[in-house]
């Protein structure tokens, strides 16, 4: 708009405050008056809130948990450590007291400064483990991975279980020589009788237990395809370090989708198949097993579909990203559903049996049948930890309806600590459930994309949540019978 169409403007409004009150032209230019002033009030606090929401964002992404290079799953990298990122425009409420906060330090993006010291302080507790004996579930990557990190440079003897020894080897190489105090075990915890098999071959070999982690969880079913290179890496042989249960077939990550599940009494391991009859919802192929031999799951891609028993995939081949592994030596599935967004009606009777198996009776049948060495061990404080999570809560206000099936799971993992602990704290062994923490977005990969967020903790962050029952208890302050949730007894 030039100079001289302005001045016309001006002066029409000008003449049109001598225009009677009640004179209609009036009232339509008073009306257009009133939209261009709203307009520009409108405009103007929009600019100011992308300027907040810019300077915010820059302060955020300052910090070691928010910056935009974070590795998902991957520990933080502690060099950002250092100066405040900064002053919010906006208040945030800390994640963990719910409190608002403005001023930001180098480590957290979504902790106020209290509590951010305090989680900071507690990434690098420790707590004499020499001599001890320790057996954590889930040990190859993530959480267990870096609590196995943090018993070991605590001198602490110690056992991981997981899908891929090989790579757990590999993985644990790189963190240095632990003198002989690591044992990395294959197993699959979706089978029963490999989980007895690895109690037997403890109390066969008699060594006392003074930990027990049950770390391990089934969150997410993926496609077979996603586990490839994992597998390609396992079929080169078992690396010196590294033994399995019986039953163990290394390279296979899950009982082929839609085949059944193995381990429940009458499966034999090999062909799942044929008892898949008997589970009303599962496919089974005509030849009564999986389109393909079930224990190389890269000869049958076709049958690489994770779904409901609708037959509505969730995840395909071709949703598996190509390109690197991801933190964890996965390929990324881009399916835009997957089990974290499943609801009642959409999840596969397969997953919903492999997700108890192994989030709930693997738990119990390792401490029902670890205890006569839990008991056996001198120290007089011994200590079981149940890694569960906020899923698994009754007392909370916003439960949504998506994977009931892990819900249930993790409400099942609590019950046994609530149930057990009491009396296994009288013969000095101390149970209790943990929560890790938000470590991982699960949101299929396209919404998390688009959400674009970074959570507020860390692997190590999770690996600290469950490490301070053991920290608290070796400094006299044991507990037993409760749920932790950021370092505090939480409502069950």
């Amino acid at each position: 708009m030039d100079s001289e169409t302005v001045r016309t403007v001006l002066r029409a409004l000008g003449e049109a405050r001598r225009l009677p009150l009640d004179d209609p032209d009036r009232r339509w230019i008073a009306h257009a008056a009133l939209a261009l002033v709203r307009d520009g009030r409108q405009r103007r606090r929009q600019k100011r809130g992308r300027a907040v929401k810019e300077a915010d964002a820059a302060v955020l992404a300052a910090t070691a948990m928010g910056t935009p290079e974070r590795v998902i799953d991957a520990p933080i990298s502690e060099r950002r450590a250092g100066e405040p990122a900064g002053e919010l425009r906006r208040p945030r409420r800390c994640y963990v007291c719910k409190e608002y906060f403005t001023r930001v330090g180098s480590l957290y993006h979504l902790l106020c400064p209290s509590c951010a010291a305090f989680n900071a302080a507690r990434r690098t507790a420790r707590a004499d483990l020499s001599g001890r004996r320790a057996l954590v579930t889930g040990g190859r990557t993530k959480i267990g991975h870096q609590l196995a990190l943090m018993m070991l440079r605590d001198g602490a003897h110690v056992t991981v279980t997981t899908r891929f020894p090989a790579d757990a080897v590999r993985r644990f190489a790189e963190t240095g020589d632990w003198g002989g105090r690591l044992e990395v075990v294959g197993i699959d915890l979706c089978d029963p009788r490999q989980v007895i098999a690895l109690g037997d071959r403890f109390l066969t070999a008699g060594n006392p237990l003074d930990i027990l982690v049950n770390n391990a969880a089934q969150t997410l079913r993926r496609p077979l395809s996603a586990y490839a290179a994992l597998m390609e890496g396992e079929r080169a042989g078992l690396p010196p370090g590294a033994s399995t249960v019986p039953g163990f077939m290394p390279g296979l990550p899950v009982s082929p989708p839609g085949d059944g599940v193995w381990g429940l009494p009458g499966l034999p391991v090999s062909n799942p198949g044929d008892a898949a009859r008997d589970l009303p919802g599962l496919r089974v192929s005509p030849s009564g097993g999986a389109d393909g031999d079930p224990r190389d799951p890269l000869a049958s891609p076709a049958d690489d579909v994770a779904g409901d028993p609708r037959g509505l995939p969730l995840s395909r081949p071709d949703d598996v990203a190509p390109g690197l592994p991801d933190a964890s030596g996965l390929l990324p599935d881009t399916s835009a559903r997957n089990s974290w967004s499943a609801r009642i009606g959409g999840v596969d009777p397969a997953e919903l049996l492999e997700v108890q198996l192994v989030n709930a009776v693997a738990p119990f049948l390792l401490i029902d049948r670890l205890l006569p060495l839990l008991l056996a061990a001198p120290f007089p404080r011994r200590y079981i930890v149940n890694v569960s999570a906020v899923e698994g809560q009754f007392a909370v206000a916003n439960k949504t309806g998506r994977h009931p099936h892990t819900n249930m799971a993790k409400a099942a993992l609590n019950m046994l600590t609530r149930t057990s602990a009491a009396d296994l704290a009288r013969q000095g062994v101390y149970l209790c459930s943990v929560d890790t923490g938000w470590i991982t977005d699960e949101n299929p990969v396209p919404l998390r994309d688009l959400l674009d967020r970074r959570t507020p903790l860390d692997v190590v962050d999770g690996a600290a949540r469950v490490y301070d029952p053991i920290v608290r208890g070796e400094a006299g302050d044991p507990v037993h019978g409760v749920f932790l949730k950021d370092y505090a007894e939480a409502p069950w």
